[in-house]
């Protein structure tokens, strides 16, 4: 790991806690730093996850790999109705809008 050597200005009650710590642990003073700079920067840049992922289980432990498989042909069938609907209810609009008899 390479490190970069930083001053950092501690009060002196702060200090003579982290001097004390480090003597009970029988680590450096340094060492605690790092450590709770470590733990702080990995708090502090912890992504929230939306709290739905994870709530479903499928059951099967590949289905994320597998996922191409499962949706291979999805929403492919029923297009062609779906379009159709479309249009008729575009048509229906339009013969609402006009008069029967009127053009544009």
């Amino acid at each position: 790991m390479k490190t970069i050597k930083t001053t950092v200005y501690l009060n002196a009650s702060d200090y003579r806690k982290l001097k004390s710590l480090a003597a009970d642990e029988g680590r450096s003073a340094a060492e605690l730093v790092r450590e709770a700079v470590a733990q702080y920067a990995a708090r502090a840049t912890e992504r929230e996850w939306p709290r739905s992922i994870g709530i479903a289980d499928s059951g099967d432990p590949h289905f994320a790999e597998n996922y191409e498989d499962y949706l291979d042909g999805f929403g492919e069938e029923g297009l062609e109705d779906y379009f159709a609907s479309l249009e008729s209810d575009s048509a229906r609009e339009d013969s609402v809008r006009r008069p029967h008899g009127l053009s544009e």
